[in-house]
């Protein structure tokens, strides 16, 4: 399943990018959207011209009819940006979920800020049921996708 998504900043490309690229902007961000002492980082590297961040991190599972009750999953989420094109790429693993997922990244200004687009290809290796899942998980996404740049946005403030 193909889903695009954006996420808008209020400072230009060269701003939120200098954050992106920014080990402590990715714990500060964890923290802030409640995955404190639930994530580590297992590599992050930058050169000045590419920056990439691997971060395990263990997620409630979200399942109908679930709630506070749901189980955690270990998600391995490894990001990378190419600083001067700013474009990156995002591979999320699930473990033990029968589920691949990555997204090509791009950043460009607009007006006073920037929007950052991730285009996401999500397939389940389920069949029948493999189309249900992949909604399943972009409704969570886009769910948390909003609190997340909204703890983003709240880090910017250190990048100016």
């Amino acid at each position: 399943m193909k889903h695009e998504m954006q996420s808008r900043y209020p400072a230009p490309s060269s701003v939120v990018m200098k954050m992106f690229a920014d080990r402590d902007f990715h714990t500060r961000k964890l923290d802030a959207t409640g995955y404190s002492g639930k994530y580590q980082v297992l590599s992050c590297n930058s050169d000045g011209k590419s920056f990439s961040i691997r971060i395990e991190r263990k997620v409630p599972v979200s399942m109908p009819g679930m709630g506070k009750n749901a189980p955690e999953s270990t998600v391995v989420n490894d990001e990378s940006w190419d600083l001067a094109s700013k474009t990156g790429r995002v591979v999320v693993e699930l473990k033990g979920m029968p589920l691949d997922m990555s997204c090509v990244t791009s950043m460009r200004d607009e007006g006073q800020g920037c929007v950052v687009n991730f285009a996401w290809d999500i397939k389940s290796k389920i069949p029948l049921v493999g189309g249900t899942i992949e909604k399943m998980v972009v409704n969570d996404m886009v769910k948390k996708a909003d609190e997340e740049t909204q703890a983003a946005i709240a880090l910017l403030k250190n990048y100016r």
